[in-house]
């Protein structure tokens, strides 16, 4: 027998592959319920609207994402190791064949519950300002070389992350992800000598 947590995440686990793989608005408690193999009236138990879903899903996976930050600088290294990482929780996001939760939600916004629609922004936010955190730092210890604004540049590369996610499910196999890496790597790499 599962207990209430158990079940609690797996409807959530089960919503993410949802929304990553069709879209917030194009499922419903009865897919769900269809997936999980459980009722309707179930899910209203441990999730009484579908945004109080959407939110729980969007809250464990900001939680994600916050240990994996904590992860990257947790292990140190150059501040172009700590980026690569970065990276490369997108590129493992592309070869699953999958795009981030909130990039999906993005695409929904206007029809998203407020909290929803802040818990995205959020996520979106809080990974920008890290990756403009890394590279302010880097440019400060003379790591990256750029007159670029670190933030602009940041969202400049989330923006590409989340897009290229979108991008390589209609062109499966292109190396979205590692494009835009080496685009924004080049941005900021030390010029060569003359």
């Amino acid at each position: 027998m599962t207990s209430g947590t158990d079940t609690a995440n797996q409807l959530m686990d089960e919503a993410q592959a949802l929304i990553q793989s069709r879209g917030f608005n194009a499922f419903s408690y009865k897919d769900l319920a269809a997936v999980v193999g459980i009722r309707t009236a179930s899910i209203h138990y441990h999730f009484p609207s579908k945004a109080d879903l959407g939110l729980a899903v969007v809250q464990r996976y900001r939680a994600e994402l916050e240990a994996a930050l904590a992860d990257i600088d947790a292990r140190g290294g150059s501040v172009r190791d700590q980026l690569e990482a970065f990276v490369a929780l997108y590129g493992k996001t592309e070869t699953n064949g999958v795009i981030c939760v909130c990039g999906s939600l993005a695409t929904d916004c206007e029809t998203l519950p407020t909290p929803m629609r802040d818990a995205v922004a959020a996520y979106l936010d809080r990974s920008a300002q890290w990756v403009a955190a890394r590279v302010a730092d880097g440019v400060a210890r003379g790591e990256l070389h750029t007159r670029q604004d670190p933030h602009e540049l940041a969202t400049t590369l989330v923006s590409g992350l989340q897009g290229g996610l979108i991008l390589a499910r209609v062109r499966a196999g292109s190396p979205w992800v590692a494009t835009v890496a080496r685009v924004f790597f080049d941005a900021v790499a030390a010029p060569s000598p003359s």
